[in-house]
């Protein structure tokens, strides 16, 4: 179980982000749930079960990006949601592979989201 019971991002760019995740997190079995349209933007909630990431519309500057990793139940879904993110308009931030920096299982993926964040997808189990 999480520690979290949700955590939200903010973008000037609410469309675009929302159109990101929902390719992106798809490959991971993390669908969006709604998207409620208001005054000054919209705000999108994903998830498995529930709802526990939203991303949220704000005016102004850019946010400060965050690095945000997303749990994978295997290695094939770390290089879906690799694919999936950058064909939906993410930068490559790391390609699929061990990271034995982190430890010798930690099968993981980088992307940088339309909002400047570091997405990652990550699986630390065997092969």
């Amino acid at each position: 179980m999480s520690i979290f019971d949700h955590i939200s991002l903010k973008t000037t760019n609410i469309e675009e982000t929302q159109r990101f995740y929902e390719a992106a997190l798809a490959a991971l079995g993390i669908n969006r749930k709604f998207y409620i349209e208001r005054a000054k933007g919209g705000i999108a909630g994903f998830g498995r079960e529930r709802v526990e990431f939203f991303i949220g519309a704000v005016e102004g500057s850019k946010p400060t990006p965050v690095h945000l990793a997303f749990r994978a139940d295997d290695r094939r879904q770390v290089e879906a949601f690799h694919a999936a993110a950058l064909t939906a308009g993410g930068t490559d931030n790391g390609a699929p592979g061990i990271r034995p920096k982190y430890h010798d299982t930690y099968y993981a993926a980088f992307v940088i989201d339309p909002a400047g964040n570091n997405i990652e997808a990550v699986f630390q189990g065997a092969a």
